[in-house]
């Protein structure tokens, strides 16, 4: 049996660490892919897109924007989770993708916590409850009691895992029975409220911007326990009847488990100095988001506390959400 002399192995492990530091000094020498688990539209696309435009600018190479939406955002965040871990495919998520998904469908493909490496947390967006104009109701308070009377008739149009666990807070807090229509995503579960299909939607103040924006969409409150600086009018459901009540979705950057450190802290880098442009801050909170620090650190805190805040629900209720 030949022996391999402990220097040559050390020389050996040398040389591949100097090779890999190398490598991610020249990162990225071609194309960034960025999927967006929805549909164009929407909080997720305009993250990945405002992000990804600023880490083009700064790397000098095309940063391609990917959506691949379906089966409640798995598709997407699935295809990033096998994909080669060398930064080149990032995926831009909420915490329904990350931490609402492994809850709620018990066969999930990918783990949050073991297939990604987090990048950096972007914004968090106060989310707004809101009716078709032909409902006949102007507050949280006259929702609830015209869901009591009509006893399950009313329908919410759900656009993924976070809008119908936003749903169920709500139902198991206000005691109420509101029935869930589910939609492929954001935009169109927004445009099908917009359009009569469903009486009411509890959705992210960006993803909602199209309906506020409409004749045909009330909005009733929003989901912060602070008003939105976008919409100071607007009382909070904790305030106007449904008291404790407090929803607030977040937009992240991930990489790919065992993507090699010195890549991503490069991806880190780019996703920080982005979030403290003004120019970006701006595009931001013109949408009713609320910026983040965009690190990676805050990003693996709020994904493990909010794992731990929706167990309890999904378990207590029984939720499970439809495979599309």
């Amino acid at each position: 049996m030949t022996v391999i002399p402990a220097r040559f192995v050390l020389s050996v492990a040398a040389l591949a660490l100097f090779v890999s530091l190398a490598k991610a000094q020249e990162f990225p020498e071609h194309a960034v892919k960025i999927i967006v688990p929805s549909s164009p539209g929407g909080a997720i696309d305009l993250t990945g897109r405002v992000i990804g435009q600023k880490l083009q600018e700064k790397w000098g190479k095309p940063v391609i924007i990917e959506n691949r939406p379906g089966a409640s955002m798995q598709i997407g965040a699935d295809a990033v989770a096998k994909s080669r871990p060398d930064g080149y495919t990032l995926l831009v998520a909420h915490d329904g993708t990350m931490a609402m998904n492994p809850l709620v469908f018990p066969n999930l493909a990918y783990d949050p916590q073991k297939d990604f490496e987090p990048l950096g947390l972007v914004i968090s967006i106060p989310e707004v409850v809101m009716v078709n104009v032909d409902v006949p109701v102007h507050s949280i308070s006259g929702l609830v009691s015209l869901a009591k009377k009509s006893l399950g008739k009313l329908t919410h149009a759900t656009g993924g895992s976070a809008t119908l666990l936003s749903l169920e807070l709500f139902k198991a807090m206000a005691d109420v029975d509101i029935r869930s229509i589910q939609y492929r995503g954001a935009a169109p579960s927004v445009t099908a409220l917009i359009g009569g299909e469903t009486t009411m939607q509890i959705a992210d103040l960006t993803s909602a911007l199209p309906g506020l924006r409409s004749d045909r969409v009330r909005p009733l409150a929003v989901t912060s326990l602070t008003r939105s600086k976008l919409y100071p009018n607007l009382d909070t459901v904790d305030h106007a009847g449904v008291s404790g009540y407090e929803v607030n979705t977040w937009m992240g950057f991930f990489a790919p488990a065992h993507t090699p450190k010195a890549v991503t802290e490069k991806i880190e880098a780019g996703i920080e100095e982005a979030v403290a442009m003004p120019d970006v801050r701006s595009r931001f909170e013109s949408t009713g988001a609320e910026m983040r620090s965009g690190t990676p650190t805050e990003m693996r805190q709020v994904l493990a506390a909010d794992l731990v805040k929706w167990a309890k629900l999904v378990h207590d209720r029984h939720i499970k959400f439809d495979e599309q």
